[in-house]
């Protein structure tokens, strides 16, 4: 791992989950580490957001809990498998390459967060494409894409991270126009089933937080576990 800056404590700041609570993380910056060393981070409730490797660190909550998929034990449901099979016969595509930056990538980026973030994230960090392309497209040698394509139009896409065990799902995000075809979704059944191919162990979908509505959708793909941050380890 080469680390470009050492770890830091962030200053407290009002929590954009929880109205009522304050957030502080740990994290640090590295321009380069491999698979063995990502795991070693993910498996203690890191995340990784290009250079960027944070986890929590707020002085009077522990809400946000990692959350990950057991692979060798997940199975499609019916629901999931017809779910597949019809937007396939739509013409939607998801396809894996490694990770290089389109203009197409601002775009519909800048799109999902005008309409799903418009009351919390300031309107400037969304229609920054340099802090964009800083946070997400600096490589590190772990990353890759997936992408999502509706009659061989861009419509999603989403950044992942692969580590020797384990594929890490960064954040991903679709075209407004879209939505009804729930792409979220696809992109997460697809990037699963993906890294079970791969013969992978986990699949980490971030942070769940139970309360928080935007984050619920994280606890449909089962079977799950929870990081226990007193116990550090992982509950199913």
């Amino acid at each position: 791992m080469k680390m470009i800056l050492g770890l830091r404590v962030s200053d407290l700041d009002q929590c954009p989950y929880l109205k009522e609570e304050m957030e502080q993380h740990e994290f640090f910056f590295s321009s380069e580490l491999n698979d063995v060393e990502l795991d070693f981070l993910l498996e203690r409730g890191w995340r990784k957001f290009g250079q960027f490797i944070f986890r929590p660190l707020c002085p009077n909550c522990q809400k946000c809990i990692p959350i990950r998929v057991d692979l060798k034990k997940f199975k499609l449901t019916k629901n999931q498998s017809k779910f597949l099979k019809r937007n396939h016969n739509k013409g939607l595509q998801v396809k894996f390459s490694p990770l290089l930056y389109r203009q197409k990538h601002f775009e519909i980026y800048r799109l999902h967060g005008q309409n799903r973030f418009v009351d919390s994230i300031d309107a400037t960090i969304i229609d920054n494409e340099i802090l964009f392309k800083e946070t997400f497209y600096r490589f590190t040698g772990t990353q890759l894409l997936s992408e999502v394509f509706y009659d061989n139009k861009l419509v999603a896409f989403g950044i992942l991270e692969q580590s020797q065990n384990a594929l890490s799902s960064v954040y991903f995000c679709y075209d407004p126009q879209f939505e009804k075809m729930s792409l979220g979704h696809l992109g997460a059944l697809a990037e699963i089933m993906h890294a079970k191919n791969m013969g992978l162990e986990y699949y980490y979908l971030g942070y769940w937080i139970e309360e928080n509505d935007f984050m619920r959708y994280k606890s449909r793909y089962t079977p799950y576990q929870l990081y226990d941050w007193n116990l550090k380890s992982w509950e199913s």
